[in-house]
């Protein structure tokens, strides 16, 4: 079936971030070359070069839209309803983790990667922004105590994110509680 330019452009793309992918988590971001990335993809460095201005923008674009942020999103983003927070906290965070283990080549990336610390550093903040969204409005809702939202959501995010690198399993459960005690 022939494809237009643009859905050939999108595969080539996406056929281009899956050998990133492979290769990063083979050679590690740092120890991974355009060539490399290149040969993987069966392209030329050229061509790569259309699509992503740099091997860093390549990692960005890798982590942006195959990383934990579009999922992350669609979690906060649901009607929650009249659902406990505790519970939804409980809910995301074992998404999140059951993300990062069903995506231990993204993991790896993320956790490889010295280059693009700045776009890292953009992406953590955003999914750190979301959660503490989330608990901003359970606090003004009068359900949570208030808190430095801030700290928490970057508490509960990096826990289970690092714990996860390490292969460690995090209980997500006894980790709300401890942020967020029952109040007597």
């Amino acid at each position: 079936m022939a494809r237009t330019r643009k859905e050939q452009a999108e595969w080539r793309r996406e056929q281009l971030l899956d050998a990133a992918l492979t290769v990063f988590a083979a050679k590690g971001v740092d120890g991974a070359s355009v060539k490399d990335l290149a040969a993987a993809a069966a392209v030329t460095p050229g061509l790569l070069y259309r699509y992503f201005d740099s091997k860093e923008a390549l990692v960005q674009a890798l982590l942006a839209e195959r990383g934990f942020l579009p999922r992350l999103r669609e979690l906060l983003t649901a009607d929650h309803g009249a659902r406990p927070a505790r519970q939804v906290l409980t809910e995301l965070l074992e998404a999140f983790d059951r993300l990062l283990a069903d995506n231990a080549d993204l993991v790896a990336v993320f956790f490889g990667t010295t280059r693009a610390r700045a776009g890292l550093a953009e992406l953590m903040a955003e999914g750190q922004g979301l959660v503490g969204g989330f608990l901003t409005a359970r606090v003004a809702a009068g359900e949570l105590r208030p808190h430095d939202v801030a700290t928490a959501a970057k508490t509960l995010l990096s826990v289970v994110a690092v714990n996860r690198g390490m292969g460690i399993p995090v209980d997500v459960v006894r980790l709300v509680d401890l942020l967020f005690p029952e109040e007597g």
